[in-house]
């Protein structure tokens, strides 16, 4: 009997040596990168496409992900807006087929901020895919051999940027892989905001972006998710946290009709820190599937999980949220809570928190829960001559408050304009 874990199914896409060899000339990469491309291409054709009973699958059909063609398919991106250069920081618009478009302000040139396209950077061989691996999973063996528009993004050590970096990446009508490689130099201090936008019906997305935070790094990521109706995609971020790191992560995800998202740090030295707070806003029949990991492997290190999830009309999110704690890793801390509000009868919202742990030296807590809008503090605002529908705007911006604080005040304007626009949407949707 054929082993399920191992049996390729039929829905999978081509992808053969000739074409990465082919895509490999065009990009004009060296040999180092091209056996990087063959690895993982190596590692992509022994990998199945993920079977419905793998547990972070069970709520999520991956061949819904995946366009029928991978190289060649993909037309255009819709033309992106860049937007404005910001105070002491860059703005980089990532583009299939081009090199990146780069500006960099004068004060971000001066500390010597490096932005070059991936296939350019005779360093990334070396690191690509230490954070992420091709072994990670099908969705990133997938874009290690086929990733067409990449990045590479390095702040030196004791660089204090303080402006963000804003990477903008489009989707393309097809297939759209980018990759991202982010190294953030010991004592180094910088924002990077990166921005998912764009996209219709027949387009396909398949991003991985790694960052490398090192010795007292201090790092602010956020992910932006704002596709536009009718795209799949699947994103995987993972950073990896050096002795003394501290990284803030900021997800925030509202685009796109089948969306999965893979996020994490890995806390490698004594004394890392990783904070992730993120909300969802899903409406229609969106689906939304979000994996949070926070992997400690050294002792002395700390972590948290704020992950927040509002919906409504027939929309449906699934959360999977774990901590891992090696054996080596003592006297660490750990929390998780996820926090999901359903504003119809007819939205669906499962939440699988997750502990693993394998030493006794640790304080760790988890949670979760799932709600309809409370009806008791409805009535209290309307009781103090607030109409139903503002005060359910008022509970639901509440809800995402805090998440909201957290976001880079260059882009801030831009989230809240969605958001209220989501919740006008939201409140006269689905009950």
């Amino acid at each position: 009997m054929a082993n399920p874990v191992t049996a390729v199914p039929e829905a999978r896409p081509l992808l053969d040596e000739a074409a990465v060899r082919e895509l490999s000339q065009r990009l004009g990469e060296n040999e180092a990168l091209l056996e990087r491309r063959l690895e993982a291409l190596r590692v992509f054709a022994d990998t199945a496409l993920p079977d419905r009973v793998q547990h972070l699958w069970r709520y999520s059909d991956p061949s819904r992900l995946l366009p029928s063609a991978i190289l060649g398919a993909a037309g255009p991106a819709a033309a992106a807006e860049v937007p404005e250069l910001p105070e002491g920081g860059a703005v980089i618009l990532l583009r299939a087929g081009a090199p990146p478009l780069v500006r960099l302000s004068d004060a971000a040139e001066k500390m010597g901020l490096r932005v070059a396209a991936l296939e350019l950077d005779g360093d990334a061989a070396d690191r690509l895919g230490t954070t992420v691996p091709a072994a990670h999973g099908f969705f990133e063996a997938l874009n290690g051999a086929a990733w067409s528009a990449g990045l590479s993004l390095e702040v030196p050590p004791k660089a204090r940027l303080e402006g963000p970096i804003r990477i903008v990446v489009p989707a393309a009508a097809g297939s759209s892989i980018p990759r991202l490689l982010v190294r953030i130099g010991e004592l180094a201090e910088a924002t990077v905001v990166e921005e998912h936008a764009g996209g219709t019906e027949e387009s396909y997305v398949t991003s991985v972006t790694e960052i490398e935070a090192g010795p007292g790094a201090h790092v602010r990521h956020m992910l932006l998710q704002s596709w536009g109706a009718g795209v799949a995609g699947h994103l995987t971020t993972r950073a990896r946290l050096d002795r003394d790191a501290d990284l803030a992560t900021i997800v925030v995800s509202f685009g796109g009709s089948r969306v999965k998202m893979d996020l994490g740090a890995v806390l490698d030295g004594p004394g890392a820190r990783s904070e992730l707070v993120g909300f969802v806003l899903g409406h229609d029949r969106q689906h939304m599937d979000h994996h949070t990991v926070h992997s400690h492997r050294s002792g002395r290190t700390w972590s948290n999980i704020d992950f927040k999830v509002a919906l409504t009309g027939y929309a449906r999110s699934a959360y999977t949220g774990v901590i891992r704690i090696d054996e080596e890793a003592g006297a660490t801390e750990a929390y998780q809570e996820n926090r999901n509000l359903l504003l119809s009868e007819t939205c669906r919202a499962d939440t699988i928190p997750e502990l693993e742990i394998l030493t006794d030296d640790v304080q760790c807590t988890h949670g979760a829960t799932v709600a309809p809008l409370d009806e008791e503090m409805v009535f209290y605002l309307e009781s103090r001559g607030i109409p139903r529908e503002q005060a359910e705007r008022l509970i639901v911006r509440g809800f995402l408050e805090k998440t909201l604080s957290r976001v880079p005040e260059a882009v801030r304007p831009q989230v809240v304009e969605v958001v209220e626009e989501r919740l006008s949407h939201f409140l006269g949707g689905h009950r």
